[in-house]
């Protein structure tokens, strides 16, 4: 073959083969186009099952097949919203540019709440001694127990406010009575003025605990929430250490008035809060499409281009969901005219379009109404996010860890374990590793294994702590106060790490043990089986109550709630959480005098257990989900379990 001819043949064969590669192409295109169309009808096939069956049941439970069918369609519709959320968080969430600097903004409002709770604990001693109330052990209880008053009353309010002038300045706002109420105690002369400092200083603690996690769920994308429920939890935990650390080295140089700089340096992240909050943080996207000014919607459209990156046609389809699930009932044809108006909405963005969008907005506003107090009372949509919600809320503020962090110190002092350096790996480690695993688990693994997982170690913990101080010889009221060599520990109560790591101050520890001496004589030497298991119980109970029971209903609360009612549930749950914590304090003492510490752990640990059973069953998993399909998945979850319900009845 001629040199001429053997180029030809390389050039036919060249030719050839990638006129095969792109009919090998072009035919895995069309494979490919086929798999979607097959599985589009595998949808579509599902999505009739579905209806036929929900329309089969109607017929037997005596309702019309319309309604089934519209169920099911929702019900459908709820699925494709959680596939899509699920991918979404597969590829990574949006995050704008103003997303950190409003977090860590409204987390100094977190960092707050924690610094309050154990500010007044450590110098409880020195301060009622230079105050002139040593001696009272009712007002050492009235300075404790102010700040819970104060955080009850304010949490229960702040959600009124922040439905009415916005979360951004409701979070503003709490800056003003955490600023007055420290410098108040700081420069307190006499018990009355201390009193008075630290109840103006709960105002603020109780609303920051309420309008923080409701701020931050409102802002945050779907994949990281959890996160930055977890940023808050930690910026709490971090602040209850900054007060233990900087009270340590005032008190070791001692005189007169070496706790006031606690309170006084408590202004400076205030005033942080009250700045950061004003002019870095932006309001939620959420609250903004509820206000009746004109430009809401726009005003919403650009914040949510600021936090979460959304904009143009994608961010007209977000309120358009989001007004879907506000209004009062969700149909198929609100989800029809929610997608037919997206390109009015986008061009109604333009000046010269103005009057349409008035119009629009006009119409969707009276369907945008936020619930008053009665309305969330008595509404029956209500009722199944509320149970949820408060039942949660009582579980988790009942499981003990107030008594738990009481008795942790003098377990520990009892087994020669004096040195708080000591007390803070054994306690205070394990609290702030449950923030981070938190922090890091709650978008992967999502609430309900974290809840599952805190409530049963706990109980776990709890029952074999009761089972050791039933085993236990000793007196046990006298070896929960007393020392060999120092007597009733009035003092060693009050350090640092015990006092700031469970969710809310209840009662003075000093108030606990005067009490103690007077039930029951100091004995000597450690209680044996119970100081060593309580080594290892108390910090793995720590570390479960941290990851779990600690943060995640603060992040379910914002969840299970719809926007029509919830900042004014999340106030409801906020109050009844300190009331919670209170009746716990309150009611201790006379449990242990009646059934020892053994059975006084051994109830906490079936409150425990419930609260495990009680997540099993009704908590629905809400990793991901957008909040306006939050409702819809809890109906269907009771739904289902009504279902298998009934059908275990007949069988």
């Amino acid at each position: 073959m001629t040199p001429r001819a053997s180029r030809a043949s390389d050039a036919r064969r060249v030719a050839r083969d990638v006129g095969g590669g792109a009919r090998a192409r072009r035919r895995a295109h069309h494979r490919a186009h086929r798999r979607a169309r097959g599985r589009a009808a595998t949808r579509g096939a599902r999505w009739c099952a579905r209806r036929d069956d929900e329309a089969r049941d109607a017929r037997v439970g005596g309702d019309d097949g319309e309604n089934a069918t519209t169920r099911a369609r929702e019900r459908f519709a709820a699925l494709e919203a959680e596939r899509r959320m699920t991918t979404e968080s597969r590829r990574g969430a949006d995050v704008g540019p103003g997303l950190a600097p409003s977090a860590v903004a409204a987390s100094l409002g977190a960092f707050l709440f924690g610094y309050h709770t154990a500010a007044c604990n450590a110098p409880l001693s020195a301060l009622a001694r230079d105050l002139g109330f040593a001696d009272d052990d009712y007002v050492k209880g009235a300075v404790v127990s102010a700040l819970v008053i104060g955080g009850a009353i304010g949490g229960l309010t702040v959600g009124g406010l922040s439905d009415k002038y916005g979360r951004k300045w409701a979070l503003t706002a709490t800056s003003a009575p955490l600023a007055l109420g420290t410098m108040l105690s700081g420069m307190a002369p006499n018990a009355v003025t201390m009193i008075a400092g630290r109840f103006i200083c709960g105002l603020g603690v109780g609303a920051s605990s309420q309008i923080v996690p409701l701020y931050l769920s409102e802002i945050a994308p779907p994949a990281l929430r959890g996160t930055l429920n977890g940023f808050r939890r930690l910026a709490y935990v971090f602040g209850c250490l900054a007060a233990f650390q900087l009270a340590a080295p005032l008190k070791e140089t001692g005189g007169e008035g070496w706790w006031r700089p606690i309170f006084y340096d408590a202004a400076i992240p205030a005033l942080m809060l009250a700045v950061g909050a004003a002019f870095v943080a932006q309001e939620t996207p959420v609250w903004l499409l509820t206000q009746s000014d004109e430009k809401a919607a726009e005003k919403s459209r650009r914040s949510l281009a600021i936090l979460q990156n959304i904009r143009g046609r994608a961010a007209v389809t977000w309120q358009n969901s989001l007004r879907s699930a506000f209004s009062s009932s969700r149909s198929l044809d609100d989800d029809a005219s929610a997608s037919t108006s997206i390109d009015a909405e986008v061009s109604a963005s333009s000046a010269a379009e103005k009057p349409a969008k008035s119009k629009l907005s006009r119409s969707r506003r009276k369907e945008q109404k936020l619930s008053t107090w009665s309305e969330l009372i008595s509404d029956d949509k209500n009722r199944l996010p509320l149970s949820l919600g408060l039942s949660l809320c009582a579980l988790a503020a009942f499981s003990g860890s107030n008594t738990v962090i009481f008795y942790a110190s003098t377990v520990f002092t009892s087994v020669g374990i004096n040195n708080p350096e000591i007390l803070t790996w054994a306690v205070g480690v394990p609290n702030v590793v449950g923030g981070f695993v938190a922090l890091a688990l709650s978008d992967k693994m999502g609430r309900r294994p974290l809840l599952l997982t805190s409530f049963g170690g706990m109980s776990a913990c709890l029952g074999i702590l009761s089972l050791a101080a039933y085993l236990t010889p000793a007196n046990e009221l006298s070896s929960f106060c007393a020392n060999p060599e120092l007597g009733v520990l009035v003092g060693k109560l009050s350090q640092p790490i015990d006092d700031g790591l469970y969710s809310y101050p209840t009662m003075a520890s000093a108030q606990i043990c005067a009490d103690f001496a007077a039930l029951s004589p100091a004995s000597a030497g450690p209680a044996q089986p119970e100081a060593a298991v309580a080594l290892v119980t108390i910090p793995l109970y720590v570390l479960f109550f941290s990851l779990g029971a600690g943060p995640i209903p603060w992040l379910l609360y914002n969840e299970v709630f719809p926007t029509r009612i919830r900042a004014r549930a999340v106030s409801a749950c906020t109050a009844l959480n300190y009331v919670s914590n209170s009746i716990v304090g309150a009611t201790f003492l006379p449990m242990v005098g009646a059934y020892g510490l053994s059975g006084s752990y051994g109830f906490y640990t079936l409150l425990c257990a419930s609260g495990y059973v009680f997540v099993d069953r009704f908590i629905p998993e809400t990793k991901g989900l957008r909040l306006e399909d939050v409702e819809s998945t809890l109906k269907r979850h009771a739904r289902k379990r009504s279902t298998s319900r009934s059908k275990s009845i007949d069988e």
